[in-house]
C-alpha cells in the first residue's frame, strides 16, 4: 500500500520541477490518482481525503482542458495572414486571432465615403484590400493602401476628424468599435501594446512620406 503515496509524492516533485504548466497539472492529476488506491484500500479508507482529491483533480481537468483549447494551432485565412504580416507582426498569432473576433470586416465599392471629415471617429480602421485618398476639403492630400490604418489620431485623441477617406476602389477593411477594444485590451496588456506599435509605425510611415 504505501508504495502509491511513494508514487504519488514522486510525481509531485516532478511536477514542482518543471516549468510547463500544463505539465504540471497533468502531473498533478496523475499524482492525485495515485493516491486514490492508498486512500481507498486501507482498512479504514479516509474519504474526506479522496473526496478532496476529486475536487482538486476536477479542477486541474479543467484547467487542462482550458490549456488545451489556448495551444491548438491558430488557423487564418490568406486575407487574414496578409494583414497580420503587413500591419500586427508584433502581436502573437493567437492574439491577432482574438483581435480579429473582435473586429467586423466590410467590403466597400468605390467612390465610397469610409470617414467624414469634421466628425469624431469611434472605430479604429485598417484596410486589407484596395486603397483610399485623403482628402482635407476638395483637396487630395494623401493616398493609402492595404495594411494602413485610417483615422487613428482622431480615434487616439477623440477629436474631429481634418480630413475625409474616400476609397479608389473596391476596398476591403477591418473596423473596430472603441468598447470591444477596451474590453480586449483590458485582458490582454500584451495585446494593446502590439496594437499600439503598429498604430505608432504606421504614423512613423505617413510622417516620413508627408
Amino acid at each position: 500500500m504505501s508504495y502509491f503515496i511513494h508514487i504519488a509524492n514522486v510525481l509531485y516533485l516532478l511536477s514542482y520541477l518543471v516549468r510547463d504548466i500544463l505539465a504540471l497539472r497533468v502531473l498533478t492529476v496523475i499524482a492525485g490518482l495515485a493516491l486514490m488506491p492508498f486512500y481507498m484500500l486501507r482498512p479504514d479508507p479516509i474519504y474526506v481525503a479522496v473526496a478532496w482529491n476529486c475536487v482538486f483533480t476536477a479542477i486541474n481537468v479543467v484547467q487542462i482542458r482550458r490549456l488545451l483549447l489556448e495551444r491548438r494551432p491558430v488557423r487564418l485565412t490568406e486575407s487574414e495572414l496578409r494583414l497580420y504580416r503587413a500591419v500586427f507582426p508584433r502581436v502573437s498569432e493567437r492574439d491577432f486571432f482574438k483581435l480579429l473576433r473582435s473586429g467586423q470586416w466590410t467590403n466597400a465599392p468605390s467612390d465610397h465615403c469610409l470617414i467624414e471629415q469634421g466628425r469624431p471617429l469611434a472605430d479604429l480602421i485598417v484596410l486589407c484590400a484596395g486603397s483610399v485618398a485623403v482628402r482635407a476639403g476638395e483637396r487630395e492630400v494623401a493616398s493609402l493602401d492595404a495594411g494602413r490604418f485610417v483615422g487613428e489620431m482622431s480615434y487616439l485623441t477623440g477629436e474631429s476628424t481634418s480630413a475625409s477617406v474616400w476609397t479608389r476602389e473596391p476596398t476591403e477593411y477591418v473596423t473596430w468599435a472603441r468598447e470591444a477594444l477596451d474590453a480586449l485590451f483590458a485582458s490582454s496588456p500584451e495585446l494593446r501594446a502590439g496594437v499600439q506599435l503598429a498604430i505608432g509605425a504606421d504614423l512613423a510611415r505617413k510622417l516620413r512620406a508627408t
